[in-house]
């Protein structure tokens, strides 16, 4: 039992550095800020960052920085190249990309966040950000409403539990307003994420469903808030909702 438990702490140690250097992003970490978030020794942390090292899981730049490396590349993309939901949904995000010459992004949940899987940029120079593999809170996001106003209440309950952190002035912090709020998405079957996330920025989101009708992901058109107004936003529910329709019939939704 005792080695049972050294090795999945030794895995969740991985996995924590791992989290840390992708929020990091390309300027990496040093041995002494890994050692100091984790909590541990520094040659504890060497031997971890050095295993993962020889694995090209992490590599270590002429700074002596450590970075993601190819490895989790080489992952990702064999898990996005056999991801059917990715697969079925791409010509879908191509046309709503096409039509409303804004950013489109495919989320599936986990947790009580969203991860974008795919994602289709704006025509446009000023585009979003985001990146595949990015995660976002449910609660103030038109991806993840539109999820979390199919989920069943004790899922949600759950979730509001947790808390709902501001975000921006804009985010909806109340358990009633978040309730009120599910309650007109799955009456409008669309959700707008109206500078919740990130203030500037406007979204319009819509649900996935599989062959049993569960929820499993959602698509969503994101924008600057000069050019997705709120009435942008609106006209633009109906055609996501509908892609996402679509899509949802792909994967055998019985409707």
């Amino acid at each position: 039992m005792e080695n049972q438990h050294a090795t999945s702490t030794t895995v969740a140690k991985a996995f924590a550095i791992l989290d840390m250097l992708a929020s990091k992003g390309e300027g990496g970490a040093s041995l002494t800020e890994v050692s100091g978030h984790l909590g541990i020794s520094k040659s504890t942390a060497h031997r971890y960052l050095t295993t993962l090292e020889k694995l090209t899981v992490v590599e270590r730049d002429q700074k002596d920085h450590f970075l993601l490396g190819l490895k989790l590349i080489e992952l990702a993309g064999a898990f996005l190249d056999d991801h059917n939901l990715r697969n079925v949904s791409e010509p879908f995000l191509n046309e709503l990309a096409a039509r409303t010459r804004e950013t489109v992004h495919l989320a599936v949940p986990s947790a009580n966040e969203v991860v974008y899987v795919a994602k289709v940029d704006s025509s446009h120079s000023i585009r979003m950000a985001s990146r595949i593999g990015a995660r976002m809170p449910m609660s103030c996001t038109s991806l993840g409403k539109a999820i979390l106003a199919h989920y069943p209440s004790a899922q949600v309950e759950e979730i509001v539990r947790e808390g709902l952190p501001a975000r921006t002035p804009r985010t909806i912090t109340s358990p009633q307003a978040l309730h009120a709020e599910l309650e007109r998405v799955r009456a409008q079957g669309f959700a707008i994420d109206d500078q919740e996330n990130e203030m500037g920025v406007r979204c319009v989101g819509a649900p996935i469903f599989d062959y049993t009708a569960r929820v499993v992901g959602a698509i969503s058109v994101s924008g600057p808030a000069n050019r997705m107004s709120k009435e942008r936003s609106l006209e633009l529910g109906p055609l996501v909702r509908d892609a996402a329709l679509e899509i949802s019939k792909r994967i055998g939704y019985p409707r």
